[in-house]
């Protein structure tokens, strides 16, 4: 079917073809094609033809696999002539004959496209080259030394098959299109973040090996001055080699090895950035932060699997939390109030990824929304007027500022009452006086915090709905007298937001029928608040209703306010206004009826 040349650095080209469509490629027997070097994993990556289009997976290498000089992070496809990097081996991919070839559109980066054509035009006009003088000659990505996987508590990744990509969802109709604004930073890094990469990765290598197997592991008396002299030792050596370049700070150098070889890596220094809201590490090598809602790429990021790890179990041990064996999906409040999620191999197949969310204080008023022009005057007056007579309320959007300002304000407007939040990852500190409980962690404990909670006279529960359980307990809290409670549903919209709350019902209450616990819900809130971001990037107010029971397959509800867009601006601001649909609702006659003026004007129909 089709053809795979070899050539080594330093060694002869080879060729070898298969009939199968698809092989594995690793150092050790059992692989259809054996690379036995040190710097290539076991199993290091799968080759197949798939619909005449050549793909390239890296199975979760130590010292990853590269096309076209750029380090892959998921399958990519490769056309006739592209380079497939694996440790000291090169790999190009020949179609046999009726194979066909692969199609030209072939999804790689315009970069990568240029750069396999410019190698190709180098061999072609440069007489006596063979492919082995195009390979650049930099240090290989860094390896990690087999005594520290060894420690590792992980199990080693297991394989699936590629995924097919999945359509995104069409916009619900006569909504505003919302979307979350992304401004992130290339995928691949530029050659000076790469040759920095490398050398980060050679100096933190040769003091893992210089160390004991383990030693980095737990605390020992005069290890940081140890690692701090074998640093110094270790990069005067790679500079009198000439492997480190030139313009490489070693100071700066210095400081990112030993923040990975003795505390948490790039995880410490965004840690304590107060600007920082959110951390991802998608793979060791791939870390992105959150500021303000734009997300921007770290560099240097993690050297290594074994280093990503090591740092999530110093974190999770610093909180007097530690990792047990077993584990592979953990999620651990760390120092500072920041909730920690991650998963291990083989829960994620293609490393470790980890995920944290810092908890941030987000004090807004009702009268804060109307100024920045997330709610009009008229929704912010019936608002207040709901919270001043304990009608349940039901928050809906995304997980993002916008939405926990708006918990904010509603918790803001209730003066002088005690709140008590049950959260798992929100940023909502209402009040200096605010009871907060963190249900991160221990699912079972949820329903015990919210029944402390409303054991609280006069207390009023904001309970973020994440989880079966806290979704039940916030439920069964109201049918037993809780009154102005707020429930905080993370969803792109109303309408899924109460379909995964009667989910979560069922699921915490086997044997449940669907129409009885849409019935509860329905029960349980009187208002639904639901937010959206819109294309400018702004968050706002995009409907309030209220719930008028169930109707069919779905709970029912009566729009009372809503935002109407009319324009784009040149500059893409989006432009509407806040409108009554005319309707009445009935909590008008309760906010009558417990002393709480209601101006009627409020639901009155522009023209």
């Amino acid at each position: 079917m089709f053809a795979v040349v070899i050539s080594e650095k330093g060694g002869a080209e080879r060729r070898e073809a298969f009939e199968q469509l698809e092989i594995s490629v690793g150092r050790v027997q059992g692989n259809d094609l054996m690379l036995p070097k040190g710097n290539v994993s076991k199993r290091h990556a799968r080759l197949m033809l798939r619909d005449n289009r050549f793909i390239v997976t890296d199975l979760n290498s130590t010292n990853g696999t590269y096309v076209n000089r750029r380090r892959i992070s998921q399958a990519t496809i490769v056309r006739e002539g592209d380079r497939i990097y694996i440790g000291d081996f090169v790999l190009r991919i020949e179609p046999s004959d009726g194979s066909g070839e692969a199609e030209s559109g072939s999804g790689n980066s315009p970069e990568a496209d240029a750069d396999s054509g410019t190698a190709s035009r180098d061999s072609a006009d440069t007489p006596g080259r063979s492919p082995e003088s195009l390979v650049p000659r930099v240090p290989g990505p860094p390896r990690v030394p087999s005594g520290a996987r060894a420690q590792l508590p992980f199990a080693e990744p297991v394989d699936r098959e590629l995924s097919r990509p999945i359509r995104a969802a069409a916009p619900e109709p006569s909504r505003p299109s919302i979307r979350t604004p992304r401004r992130v930073a290339a995928s691949h890094p530029d050659n000076d973040a790469l040759s920095y990469r490398v050398a980060l990765g050679m100096l933190v290598e040769r003091i893992e090996s210089a160390l004991d197997p383990g030693e980095l592991e737990g605390e020992r008396v005069g290890l940081a001055s140890r690692v701090s002299q074998l640093l110094a030792e270790h990069s005067s050596h790679l500079r009198a080699e000439g492997r480190l370049p030139t313009n490489v700070d070693i100071d700066v150098l210095l400081s990112h090895a030993r923040a990975e070889l003795l505390g948490a890596g790039p995880f410490g220094a965004l840690l304590d950035d107060p600007s920082v809201a959110e951390v991802v590490a998608s793979r060791f090598d791939s870390v992105v932060v959150v500021r303000d809602q734009e997300e921007s790429r770290v560099e240097p990021p993690f050297t290594s699997e074994a280093a990503l790890q090591r740092a999530v179990r110093r974190l999770c041990e610093q909180a007097s939390a530690p990792i047990r064996n077993e584990e592979e999906v953990i999620e651990r409040r760390i120092a500072g109030g920041a909730l920690l999620t991650a998963a291990f191999a083989p829960t994620s197949v293609r490393g470790t990824v980890v995920v944290i969310r810092k908890l941030r204080e987000v004090r807004s008023m009702l009268d804060d929304l109307v100024r920045r022009g997330m709610a009009s005057a008229p929704l912010a007056s019936f608002l207040e007027q709901c919270v001043a007579a304990r009608v349940n309320l039901l928050v809906t959007g995304p997980r993002d500022a916008g939405t926990s300002r708006v918990v904010s304000a509603l918790c803001a407007a209730a003066a002088g009452a005690q709140h008590v939040l049950v959260q798992r990852t929100s940023e909502v500190v209402p009040a200096e006086d605010a009871t907060i409980f963190s249900a991160a962690g221990d699912s079972k404990q949820a329903p015990r915090l919210v029944a402390l909670g409303a054991l609280i006279p006069g207390a009023r529960l904001v309970v973020e709905l994440v989880s079966p359980e806290l979704s039940e307990s916030l439920l069964a809290a109201v049918a037993s007298g809780v009154e102005g409670a707020i429930g905080v549903a993370y969803a792109s919209s109303m309408r899924r937001a109460l379909a995964r709350v009667p989910a979560d019902l069922m699921a915490a209450h086997p044997g449940l029928a669907a129409h009885a616990a849409r019935e509860w819900v329905a029960a349980t809130f009187d208002i639904i608040v639901e937010l959206g971001r819109l294309a400018d990037g702004r968050s706002r107010v995009l409907s309030v209703s209220e719930v008028s029971g169930t109707r069919g397959d779905e709970i029912a509800t009566q729009e009372i306010f809503s935002f109407m867009v009319e324009n784009t601006s040149p500059g893409g601001q989006v432009q509407g206004k806040f409108a009554a649909s005319g309707a009445v609702p009935r909590v008008a006659a309760e906010l009558r009826s417990r002393g709480v003026a209601v101006d009627m004007s409020l639901f009155g129909r522009p023209r």
